[in-house]
């Protein structure tokens, strides 16, 4: 007499695969994404060379349009010193005048430091970026793996699912339904092996002797006193 524990037992071997692919297929993205992590470092200091980059052009940009004022003064000045009346105002013209290109002087000298910056800034911007396509380009073999196995397994789960299908139609209904629910709750077995020693193969403890008898008997379906899964004792041992 064949026990009814066989084929959701052979059941179980099937499920356990699929539980260990789909566990993979669940974790692809985490891994795509860790992957992805690794050009964090790389994309924020692009940022940041970026933002400085930014601000020195803005820098500058506010001392041209401030020199472009002051040289405007100064042909003021010079228009009005043309029209001086004295000596005194003629002074004061030219007094003013030099006032103004000093000025001019100093930021235009800001100028030439804010335009080498600038250079400069450009360079770490186009090494930040060629670091960064680098890293990408290294990444992208790994992404592709990852995809291309991701179908496979994909594939792969569509088939023994519906070969489980197949094996779970030729179980017994009530003891498919109670596989089910104590699968559901432990997540990796259900049925499991009297151990060498009498031991539950769930969760290892000790078992009484009448439920190592009666996990072996046919016409009984016995649990573990402990972690409540189905105890399976068959005579060849499994």
């Amino acid at each position: 007499m064949s026990h009814p524990l066989e084929p959701i037992f052979a059941l179980q071997k099937k499920d356990r695969k699929l539980i260990k692919l789909l566990r993979e297929i669940r974790d692809i993205p985490k891994r795509k994404s860790d992957i992805e992590l690794q050009l964090s470092g790389s994309k924020k200091k692009l940022e940041m060379a970026l933002d400085s980059k930014k601000h020195t052009e803005a820098t500058l940009k506010e001392q041209e349009l401030e020199v472009e004022a002051l040289k405007e003064r100064v042909t003021k000045y010079k228009n009005q010193q043309m029209d001086a009346e004295t000596n005194e105002q003629y002074r004061a013209f030219v007094k003013e005048i030099g006032a103004v290109e000093d000025e001019i002087k100093v930021l235009e000298e800001k100028e030439i430091k804010l335009m080498e910056d600038l250079e400069a800034g450009k360079a770490i911007v186009a090494e930040c970026e060629e670091k960064l396509s680098h890293e990408r380009e290294g990444i992208s073999d790994e992404l592709e793996e990852l995809d291309e196995r991701q179908a496979y397994l994909e594939e792969k789960v569509g088939k023994m699912k519906a070969d489980r299908n197949r094996m779970a139609a030729e179980c017994d209904k009530q003891l498919l339904a109670k596989y089910m629910r104590i699968l559901q709750n432990k997540k990796d077995m259900a049925i499991v092996l009297v151990e060498e020693g009498g031991h539950c193969g769930g969760c290892h403890m000790k078992l009484p002797p009448q439920v190592v008898n009666d996990a072996r008997n046919p016409t009984k379906i016995v649990g573990c006193n402990f972690c409540g899964r189905i105890v399976y004792n068959p005579p060849y041992g499994g």
